[in-house]
């Protein structure tokens, strides 16, 4: 016998809130978190001296993509422009306190260094 729409909702609601609970226990970053972290990169990197064009031509490639995925054009335009500005008034990233607790009487490494952008 099948079971009810609400009872598979219910189940699956569950089975997500029990993931998303392992997945913070173990301090696995999630996708978001990755791209968060992948932006924040590319911008700071692209704003240093020395990096000219490098920044227009990955906004334009960003923007590209997010009209490719049905964004209005102008719209993503002015949302990178806004991360971007942002960026290089010194808004600093933004971390997530919960990660600096202990874990295991360990605390998690601090002063991460990025590596040059690859080519």
């Amino acid at each position: 016998m099948r079971k009810s729409k609400a009872k598979r909702l219910s189940e699956q609601a569950d089975y997500q809130r029990a993931y998303r609970m392992q997945q913070k226990a173990l301090r696995k970053p999630s996708r978001d978190d990755v791209a968060r972290v992948a932006l924040h990169l590319m911008i700071g990197e692209a704003l240093k001296p020395n990096h000219d064009g490098e920044l227009d031509e990955w906004c334009a490639a960003l923007v590209s993509r997010l009209a490719d995925q049905g964004f209005d054009r102008d719209a993503a335009h002015r949302r990178v422009d806004e991360l971007i500005e942002r960026y290089a008034d010194g808004w600093a990233f933004q971390r997530k306190p919960h990660l600096d607790l202990p874990q295991g009487g360990l605390m998690r490494s601090q002063g991460h260094r990025f590596p040059p952008l690859l080519r």
